[in-house]
């Protein structure tokens, strides 16, 4: 379980389990959001996370759930037209597709102007932030077992790759000499 307080455990779940969250997941009594990753769950110790809601999760979760769209999901949305092809390629027809979510991150993040001295292709995307939480946990000494199992990783091979390049890479200088003969 994560530890009480913590507002990232939701953070570094991958999209295409958050677009998956089912309203049943949600205990507000516990406060807490259950998951399991799915990409954990065909290898011999599958993760399953209960992650305690921060007071900042537990308002978004209280939003999704007053929504007056019927879904099952936290996450989901009304589309404008309900095409048939479109509706056959997703589990139910409020549900969000994993390149939808990271769209509307993309036009969220842009319209709050959060990162507005950056070239466009070189603001964060939703898939660095993911990257961001995992080297702040790691910042944080919290064991990579841990992180590795918020991350949904079946090893710890990707959150070591995950938490790479987040900090300046220390300059090594070769001594040389410029001694070649003419």
């Amino acid at each position: 379980m994560a530890p009480a307080g913590n507002p990232l455990g939701a953070g570094l779940q991958r999209r295409e389990d958050i677009v998956t969250w089912q309203k049943s997941a949600v205990d507000l009594e516990r406060n807490t959001l259950t998951v399991s990753p799915g990409k954990t769950q065909g290898y011999d110790n599958p993760a399953h996370l209960r992650i305690v809601m921060s007071k900042a999760l537990r308002e978004v979760v209280l939003e999704c759930m007053r929504s007056p769209v019927a879904s099952p999901f936290l996450i989901h949305y009304r589309p404008m037209a309900r095409n048939r092809d479109q509706i056959k390629t997703k589990e139910h027809w409020t549900s969000v597709t994993p390149n939808y979510l990271t769209n509307a991150f993309t036009k969220t993040r842009d319209e709050a102007h959060a990162y507005d001295q950056l070239p466009a292709d070189e603001r964060p995307t939703f898939h660095e932030i993911r990257a961001l939480g995992s080297w702040l946990y790691e910042q944080q000494n919290f064991p990579q077992e841990y992180i590795q199992t918020l991350l949904g990783h079946a090893d710890e091979k990707m959150p070591k790759h995950y938490q790479e390049g987040h900090t300046e890479r220390e300059i090594l200088y070769v001594d040389v000499s410029a001694d070649l003969a003419f």
